[in-house]
């Protein structure tokens, strides 16, 4: 419930010796009838906005802002991003890379199709033209004091699963039980700031978070996790990998499921939400479907054939070659580069720490030397990737240079704790990879920089082979993707140049995941995603206790009390300055590290579409919104069906 903010106390003027002046009591009824019309339109105005200050102090809202007030108010009717007239109907139709065999997207056990997620829905929602806000989806509004060491979800007594069962504070309660004793390990850890979770009422429930907890986050955190049926799993094991089709309460259900070749989401006419502010104009498509391929070239060839019908691409070369087939060239087919303004993923090929070959950071960056960014670019990619050495990149977040004022603030009175061959940290600028004036293959001058490097670290080349205490160096690199191998082999080749016996490991979907929980790589090429707005999250990246944890995206292992006391830091930043100058500090401090070689980014989204979809004028600042805005033109793509376009 929304509390109306109470008009403040009215005091009477009073004389000297404290008796009341005496008002002309022809002006008194209308004194009185404007403070009654002042103190109606306060609170008429509260609700509006829809974020009061309670008489206990405590803090209501219809929505979440970690930074800065919400955009919307209480009473808006859609995001200003939709369209919200835009036809339901028709068929979303894309692809995904190897293979899944759950169904169960949050679990260790199986994988799971990137999509699995829009079965079930959340307390809130996220908007697209904001890093930070949420607004009410199952919940209708939440409170929670200054210190937010407590938060309370109103939730909707319309709320249904899918079945048509009522969604409860008991099935959010049973969710996080569930998360933190049987779900992926890094949410176990998420969640492991959460004390209580208790059941108010049928729909109010209560988060009471762990006493210094950095809480700044984790209003957000617990309001964006989906929530399970608590009958569902009465007779189920919520661990275990499955095939069977989830029960959720989101705009999707699961209508077919063939594990390595495709899975089909239904739109579920009866969605209990479909008319919520937050859904206004989304969910448009009645299908969803992804087909899954063995490989990048094969999965093209189909999306050429209009065997499905939309497609991202991260391929330079194929992006700016290999686009013009006769679906483009008669218009069927469109392509788009849209901005991006959000953090990408952090990529790269990320060494393992916890092997002794690793653990100086000389060979480290010998390795990084020798990628020989500047020719693979010009060579394969046609010079269109900028190099991306930070961890946030396309963001205000990105160290650059000598370090400033700022973050020396930040970062001296960690230094003790912070590795100690990270150089002169308070001063050196921002660490960059090596970079060629020119993009020869040969490169003599990185050859011999690596090789010194490697000098310095005890190597030295003996009949062709760079040996060490432990014999000769070893480097293999662990990848899934077969794309990456045209800018791996050649970076294989120049460290064979150089002495190393360097190789490449092609896995599937289960070693992968057999390999990467045991640590059992030299390197892993990987993206780490990275949030616009980090908060404790980042200690599942690079904290000390995920170090050793299978599966987490510490796939580096770094464990260093200096980060973890940043990552803290970080947490707890109350403005986005503060944010910001905190990670520019963590980023210059881990690009010091060279925990990992890094690759590239690029200011556009590329995508391909056949031409019958449709999406609003002007797309949200934050993401492409496709699918969930977009929608389809259904007598164009009866047309394209009927000349044989698409299948």
């Amino acid at each position: 419930m929304i509390h109306p903010r109470r008009p403040r106390a009215i005091a009477v003027p009073l004389t000297r010796d404290g008796a009341a002046r005496a008002l002309a009591p022809s002006l008194l009824p209308l004194l009185l009838a404007t403070f009654v019309l002042a103190a109606l339109l306060l609170a008429s105005r509260a609700e509006a906005e829809g974020t009061v200050t309670n008489p206990d102090g405590t803090i209501t809202s219809h929505g979440l802002s970690i930074f800065g007030d919400l955009k919307y108010p209480a009473d808006f009717a859609h995001f200003d991003y939709v369209n919200p007239d835009a036809p339901k109907g028709g068929i979303h139709r894309t692809w995904d890379l190897g293979s899944y065999d759950s169904l169960t997207p949050f679990t260790e056990k199986g994988d799971a199709p990137a999509s699995a997620w829009i079965v079930f829905d959340s307390l809130m929602a996220s908007s697209l033209d904001s890093l930070d806000q949420m607004y009410g989806l199952v919940a209708e509004s939440v409170t929670y004091p200054p210190d937010k060491s407590w938060v309370s979800f109103r939730m909707r007594p319309e709320a249904r699963f899918s079945d048509g069962s009522p969604l409860t504070a008991e099935d959010v309660v049973f969710t996080f039980e569930m998360m933190k004793t049987k779900g992926q390990l890094r949410y176990r850890a998420y969640f492991g700031d959460i004390e209580t979770v208790e059941a108010l009422g049928p729909h109010e429930v209560k988060f009471t978070f762990r006493q210094g907890a950095p809480v700044r986050d984790l209003l957000q955190t617990v309001a964006s996790t989906d929530i399970f049926s608590k009958a569902y799993y009465k007779d189920r094991d919520f661990s275990r990998a499955s095939m069977d089709p989830p029960l959720g309460s989101g705009p999707y259900q699961v209508a077919q499921a063939v594990a390595g070749r495709t899975v089909v989401f239904k739109r579920n006419p009866d969605y209990w939400a479909k008319d919520l502010p937050v859904n206004l104009g989304a969910n448009n498509f009645d299908e969803i479907r992804i087909d899954y391929y063995a490989d990048q070239a094969s999965a093209f060839e189909a999306f050429k054939a209009g065997e499905y019908t939309f497609r991202g691409e991260t391929n330079a070369d194929r992006w700016l070659t290999g686009y013009d087939f006769p679906a483009r060239q008669r218009g069927d087919v469109v392509t788009a580069e849209i901005p991006a303004r959000t953090v990408p993923y952090a990529g790269g090929v990320f060494f393992n720490l916890r092997r002794e070959a690793w653990q100086d950071r000389r060979v480290r960056q010998a390795i990084e030397t020798m990628f020989n960014f500047e020719w693979i670019n010009a060579t394969l990619f046609h010079g269109v990737e900028r190099r991306g050495p930070s961890f946030w990149e396309r963001s205000d977040m990105v160290a650059a240079g000598p370090t400033p004022a700022d973050e020396q603030a930040v970062l001296e009175p960690l230094l003790a704790d912070l590795p100690t061959d990270i150089g002169d940290i308070l001063n050196d600028p921002a660490a960059l990879p090596y970079a060629s004036p020119d993009a020869r293959q040969r490169d003599r001058a990185r050859q011999r920089q690596a090789l010194r490097l490697l000098s310095d670290a005890g190597y030295e080349q003996r009949g062709g082979k760079l040996t060490g205490p432990r014999g000769q160096l070893r480097f293999e690199i662990m990848y899934a993707s077969p794309d990456a191998e045209q800018y791996l082999s050649p970076f294989v080749q120049e460290l064979r140049g150089i002495g190393i016996d360097a190789s490449l490991r092609f896995v599937d979907s289960a070693q992968w995941r057999e390999r990467a929980e045991t640590f059992d790589f030299d390197a892993v090429l990987v993206y780490v995603p990275m949030s616009d707005t980090p908060g404790q999250e980042l200690s599942d990246a690079f904290g000390s206790d995920y170090a050793d944890v299978g599966g987490s995206l510490n796939v580096s292992g770094v464990a260093n009390p200096g980060i973890d006391r940043l990552i803290t830091e970080i947490a707890t930043a109350e403005t986005r300055e503060d944010l910001n100058v905190r990670v520019r500090a963590l980023d210059r401090v881990l690009r010091a590290m060279t925990i990992r070689v890094p690759l590239w980014v690029r200011p556009d989204t590329w995508l391909a579409y056949y031409d019958f979809y449709r999406h609003p004028d002007e797309l949200p600042p934050y993401a492409t919104g496709a699918p969930t805005i977009w929608w389809a033109d259904k007598e164009r793509y009866d047309a394209l069906r009927a000349a044989g376009a698409i299948r």
